[in-house]
């Protein structure tokens, strides 16, 4: 089991217990060590307690987020207190790259179609909704993708470095089962072959194109729509 050191790295709002940049505490096996004066705030605290034993041992699944989520924030959408959690003693805790992936906050998205232009591959779009509103549609780059699962040919895998959905095309029969399979309905199939974001090899445009961060590429810690996760 890891021990592990809880800091304040940010505080984004107004948090009135008050935690302060710097602020942390350890847990090391069961226990949890609060500093001489120092605080821990129970609010934030019930949002921390589950990610506690779960980052306290190693996995070796490739879809476990948990390993590379080290930011949490607090439930007060007013404190906004954002945590870092690191693990004590792991030499590649340091090393290990946080996993990026495509976030989308549809109440932010103006339907301006930055993000279509800037596409080179026409893989992300927007639906305008009943509402009124606006909606990019465009790959999360889903942990455990059903996209992939479902292709009965094999024609999609996942790339390893940034987890973009890759299609074969010479495997693709344009069936569909992707597409069907999709719970953020992103994949379209024109011209008979499924059709992908790519993450423009790492550095999506779309993300660097959108003026109102509806859509950005980040940690989902970092996105809009996530609050504490």
């Amino acid at each position: 089991m890891y021990d592990l050191r809880i800091v304040v790295d940010e505080v984004k709002g107004f948090c009135d217990m008050p935690m302060k940049v710097g602020d942390f505490f350890e847990v090391r096996g069961g226990r949890i060590i609060v500093p001489p004066g120092q605080h821990i705030c129970m609010w934030a605290l019930q949002s921390l307690m589950p990610f506690f034993p779960v980052k306290q041992r190693a996995s070796k699944e490739e879809n476990d987020w948990i390993p590379y989520t080290k930011r949490i924030s607090c439930p007060d959408p007013n404190g906004m207190v954002i945590y870092r959690i690191d693990r004590i003693g792991d030499p590649e805790d340091e090393k290990r790259e946080v996993f990026r992936r495509m976030l989308v906050d549809p109440a932010r998205c103006t339907g301006c179609r930055s993000c279509e232009a800037a596409c080179p591959s026409e893989a992300i779009r927007i639906e305008a909704g009943a509402d009124g509103g606006f909606s990019p549609k465009v790959c999360r780059q889903c942990g455990n993708a059903r996209c992939v699962s479902a292709c009965p040919t094999g024609a999609l895998s996942k790339a390893p470095e940034t987890k973009a959905v890759l299609v074969d095309e010479e495997k693709c029969v344009g069936c569909g089962a992707c597409k069907a399979a999709c719970p953020f309905g992103s994949i379209t199939i024109p011209e008979g072959k499924a059709r992908i974001c790519t993450l423009c090899g790492g550095e999506p445009r779309c993300a660097a194109a959108c003026p109102t961060g509806a859509v950005s590429f980040g940690r989902m810690g970092d996105s809009p729509e996530a609050g504490a996760k």
